[in-house]
């Protein structure tokens, strides 16, 4: 009694709210608490006390955003059961989509999702990503049909890319002769050493099958006609690239390598 204070309310329904504040914090939780279960032990769970915002892959750091999560876990005595629950129901728009594209299992484990999640958000941080970049960088050429533009054409996978590139030559193509570019600032280095002369940073709707997302290329005057997907791409998307079964995972769906 001299560390809580307890009060208790009746409604007209019958039922009863109980609150409880401590002195070491200025948090209130209110629970409904039915006059007939009052004195068992069948009573409903408390109203968390802090819920970190929703994620939804872009703007955030999922480790930043993870470490809150794990914050509001234990301040609410969430189990494991329980944070596969909220982290469910806290994953929205991208996330969400990478999210039902994971296994059974992962969403059964709450440390199997976080793993999956933490592949998906963060793959330049993991031994797999590493690997990853280096088979691709020694394979002659690894493919993603896409449409560009309405136009059929194949990306290029180059993780050792930061950005993603278009040729002048093939923007002018796709786009009937030019579209609006934004201005872009910095200078790109080419692998020997030189700079690359960039137009500008073109924002477009790449289609990979019946997925679509919206895409940045920097439209650069140079004489190979590759439009290369770099690693911003990759790792903005998640992108999951399985080499042995020669397809790729992006936002859950499994698209296959050219």
């Amino acid at each position: 009694i001299n560390e809580r204070s307890i009060r208790t309310m009746e409604g007209r329904d019958g039922h009863r709210d109980v609150s409880v504040a401590t002195p070491s914090t200025s948090a209130t939780v209110t629970a409904p608490l039915s006059l007939a279960t009052a004195t068992s032990s069948n009573v409903p769970m408390a109203r968390p006390v802090f819920m970190p915002e929703t994620f939804t892959g872009m703007g955030r750091e999922w480790s930043d955003w993870k470490e809150q999560f794990e914050m509001a876990a234990v301040v609410n005595n969430w189990n494991d059961g329980m944070k596969l629950k909220f982290m469910a129901l806290l994953l929205s728009g991208r996330a969400r989509d990478i999210y039902s594209g994971l296994s059974v299992e992962a969403k059964r484990s709450y440390v199997l999702l976080k793993d999956a999640l933490g592949k998906c958000f963060e793959p330049c941080e993991t031994a797999e990503w590493n690997r990853l970049a280096s088979s691709v960088q020694g394979n002659p050429g690894i493919y993603i049909a896409a449409k560009l533009g309405g136009c059929d054409v194949k990306l290029l996978v180059d993780t050792g890319a930061q950005v993603s590139i278009i040729p002048k030559q093939r923007w002018l193509t796709i786009t009937n002769g030019g579209a609006p570019l934004e201005h872009h600032e910095g200078v790109v280095r080419v692998a020997n050493g030189g700079s690359m002369l960039i137009l500008g940073r073109w924002q477009t709707v790449c289609q990979f099958d019946s997925l679509t997302v919206i895409t940045e290329f920097l439209v650069a005057d140079l004489e190979p006609q590759e439009i290369l997907l770099g690693s911003d791409f990759l790792l903005k998307y998640g992108v999951i690239i399985n080499l042995d079964q020669k397809s790729c995972r992006l936002m859950g769906k499994q698209i296959p390598l050219l």
